[in-house]
């Protein structure tokens, strides 16, 4: 070949590409990375108590937010279960993050749950003067109990979408996918 020539030595690129298909077929280790990332983001989630887009969850409605006392201001945390239970995990096929509680599908999607008809034991603090205090008690702390029927109600649990991952979320996640690659590459 007449003019300007380049010797070209492919072992050096070969190497380098078969390096990154290795690491593509152990993709263990990126997936260790973007769970490590899932979980940062959902746990400021929680804090910030948004969902994946920023919007504010809904608000708790006034009769439970007058009863909780524990976190009484934070949404979606009563004692921080739903948050301390995320968890991923991943095999050769992907990678799945989330929880594990059935309830957690319940906030995420909103529910209606229709409780039925029962009879239940209510509990309270007989006076010595024989007057029945209007507070229920614990049964343990209770002298005086009462039979009472409960009639048939149902519980909504609004939508409050806390699982999953925004645009600017996504393109971390692609660009750790990039980085992880392009160590694997040696470069």
């Amino acid at each position: 070949m007449a003019g300007a020539k380049i010797d070209f030595d492919h072992k050096d690129v070969s190497a380098k590409i078969g390096a990154a298909i290795q690491s593509l077929d152990n993709p263990g280790p990126l997936f260790q990375v973007i769970i490590e990332y899932l979980t940062r983001v959902h746990r400021q989630r929680f804090r910030n108590q948004v969902s994946p887009e920023g919007a504010p969850w809904a608000p708790l409605s006034p009769a439970y937010k007058k009863r909780k006392h524990r976190n009484a201001n934070k949404i979606l945390t009563l004692r921080g279960y739903l948050a301390g239970t995320l968890r991923g995990q991943y095999d050769e096929t992907g990678l799945e993050f989330g929880t594990d509680r059935p309830y957690g599908a319940a906030q995420h999607f909103g529910a209606e749950i229709d409780r039925a008809a029962s009879t239940r034991e209510v509990y309270f603090r007989q006076k010595r003067d024989g007057s029945v205090g209007n507070q229920f008690v614990k049964k343990g702390k209770s002298n005086f109990a009462q039979t009472v029927n409960v009639g048939g109600y149902k519980i909504r649990i609004p939508a409050r979408p806390w699982l999953g991952t925004n645009e600017q979320q996504n393109n971390q996640i692609v660009k750790k996918a990039h980085d992880y690659l392009q160590n694997a590459m040696g470069g």
